[in-house]
């Protein structure tokens, strides 16, 4: 039996348009690119499935009358065109991995480094993944229900960086949230905090970083959620009260990490405190740093596919979005900074952050007038998108400006900034009318 006939005659004979609407041409054989080309057009014209009675009038090339011919004599069979469809895909998805795999195999394993075969591997399953819609199609209007389920509710979080902004706004399972910034005005500080905030609510965040080593990274989320200056984490010039907050932040990581903290307060040797940590597993709930200079989406989904399960990440940050490549093989002259290439990046993880059930978190660039540099158009997957305002450091506050909220209204806010260990908020912060009197006058 002939999987792509036995489809087109069930789509024809029972004018099944909503699996029409599911079908991709490169899904078929090549042999059938003209049956698909016509009936499409047919579609397009009459927004109707052609009968075969249409098709008898209407086609003029013989060729092709001949070929719906010999469609309308195929056997039918007791299996929906959705299942067919499903099959078909199979088969497709199938065949594409192992074309790939062969040229993969022919021109690449011999001379390329391990790293480079891994990621010629994922940039297999990535480009496979763009061709193959695996979004379910079997959605039924008839039971949808028109509110969310409470467990969905319940997944939602605050951003953590301005409790009366988090009063009135969470984010959910799927939402994209974009942080705007120039270089230097603390996108990557508010994206830590963002982690923090989400750890310390009893959540695990996975944490991608392009520029920043993990020591970095867990350094700065280590400031924020202990109070301890950053400058002192990183020259490790803390006094005993400091040594004692980070060390009872850093046990709990690791199972039992209580115990090791007791004995740490009796002997005060954080390296000593460290080895008996790590002996020890990890906690389900974590900070999870990955460092990848080279950050492609493929990378990501790799991470994801085999972190998400165990993690349970109610969070996952990109930091940051202008620096992601949507493979190794560069797409034109400028790279990752081509507007196109940024345009799928953003793309991309709004879907995985569908796809997984978290909320995405990554910063961009914006020029001086504002707007995203390089390409505008990042912001159309965004659920949410702010730009930053650091002001003077001596004001201590930093302002998000929003930019975009698809589901509510646009409402920024101002929060107080402690540059010494970068904690952000959660007070709300007032910026000092410098027109107004001698006194200190504040507005939000």
């Amino acid at each position: 039996m002939n999987l792509a006939s036995v489809l087109f005659k069930t789509i024809i004979a029972q004018s099944d348009i909503e699996t029409w609407s599911n079908c991709q041409k490169h899904y078929f054989p090549a042999e059938f690119a003209s049956i698909w080309s016509y009936i499409n057009k047919y579609v397009e014209t009459h927004s109707i499935i052609p009968t075969f009675d249409d098709l008898r009038l209407s086609v003029r090339d013989a060729t092709l009358r001949d070929r719906f011919f010999a469609l309308e004599k195929v056997d039918e069979v007791d299996i929906d065109g959705a299942t067919l469809l499903e099959y078909l895909k199979n088969e497709y998805t199938q065949i594409e991995i192992m074309n790939q795999l062969e040229t993969y195999l022919a021109d690449s394993i011999a001379m390329e480094s391990a790293q480079e075969n891994i990621e010629s591997l994922q940039n297999i399953v990535l480009s496979v993944e763009e061709k193959v819609d695996l979004k379910d199609t079997s959605t039924n209007m008839r039971k949808m229900e028109l509110f969310d389920p409470i467990e969905e509710l319940e997944k939602n979080v605050p951003l953590g960086l301005n409790h009366d902004f988090d009063r009135i706004q969470t984010f959910g399972p799927s939402d994209l949230v974009l942080i705007g910034g120039k270089r230097g005005a603390g996108k990557s500080i508010a994206c830590a905090n963002i982690a923090s905030s989400t750890y310390e609510a009893g959540h695990s965040v996975m944490y991608f970083t392009i520029e920043m080593s993990s020591r970095a990274t867990m350094q700065r989320i280590c400031s924020i959620s202990t109070g301890v200056p950053a400058a002192a984490i990183r020259n490790r010039n803390l006094s005993i009260g400091e040594w004692e907050q980070v060390a009872r932040w850093w046990s709990q990581r690791f199972e039992d990490g209580e115990r090791a903290l007791s004995r740490y307060l009796s002997h005060r040797d954080f390296d000593v405190y460290h080895n008996e940590l790590t002996a020890k597993p990890l906690r389900e709930k974590q900070i999870d740093v990955v460092y990848s200079p080279s950050l492609t989406l493929a990378n990501i989904r790799t991470e994801l596919d085999k972190k998400i399960a165990r993690l349970q990440p109610r969070v996952v940050i990109v930091d940051y979005i202008n620096q992601v490549k949507r493979s190794m093989v560069s797409n034109g002259r400028m790279g990752q900074y081509d507007w196109t290439e940024q345009i799928e990046v953003s793309k991309a993880l709004k879907t995985y952050a569908q796809d997984y059930g978290f909320i995405m978190v990554s910063p961009y660039q914006i020029d001086a007038s504002g707007e995203a540099r390089f390409a505008k158009g990042i912001l159309d997957a965004a659920d949410a998108a702010f730009t930053l305002d650091a002001h003077a450091k001596e004001d201590n506050i930093i302002s998000f400006n929003c930019a975009k909220m698809r589901n509510s209204d646009e409402v920024s806010f101002t929060s107080t900034m402690d540059w010494a260990s970068l904690a952000i908020g959660p007070e709300t912060g007032y910026i000092k009318d410098k027109d107004g009197p001698d006194e200190e006058v504040y507005e939000l």
